[in-house]
């Protein structure tokens, strides 16, 4: 699979899965499922794991394969939010992305790394 189209906000964009796994979150549905999630595909943004293991720093991202689609308030709230505990920030973006690379698996081929980071 070369590149595949993806349908956000009214455009298609066709994206290598390989090469930009990030650009495959716009258009679904949020991952995240933070309480009071509204769940609207217009605002999905990829959202970054904000863990020292995988390599973020201080200005730094992490590889864009680790990403989860997540909406805006959802992202909002994982990063600049006070609603949730940091151990909370953890579990809720680990479960998003055990649930989004094994769909991102079988749909796009981009393979899933199972995290043991609890």
């Amino acid at each position: 699979m070369t590149t595949v189209r993806i349908f956000a906000n009214g455009k298609c964009i066709k994206v290598d899965p390989l090469l930009h796994p990030d650009r495959l979150c716009y258009g679904q549905n949020c991952y995240l499922r933070i309480k009071g999630c509204r769940n609207d595909q217009r605002t999905v943004v990829p959202c970054h794991a904000n863990l020292l293991e995988l390599g973020k720093g201080k200005g730094i991202k992490v590889p864009d394969i680790y990403t989860v689609p997540g909406c805006f308030y959802c992202h909002h709230e994982l990063d600049q939010g006070s609603r949730l505990s940091k151990i909370q920030r953890r579990r809720t973006w680990l479960a998003g992305y055990a649930r989004w690379g094994k769909f991102r698996e079988r749909r796009y081929g981009v393979k899933y790394c199972s995290l043991d980071l609890v």
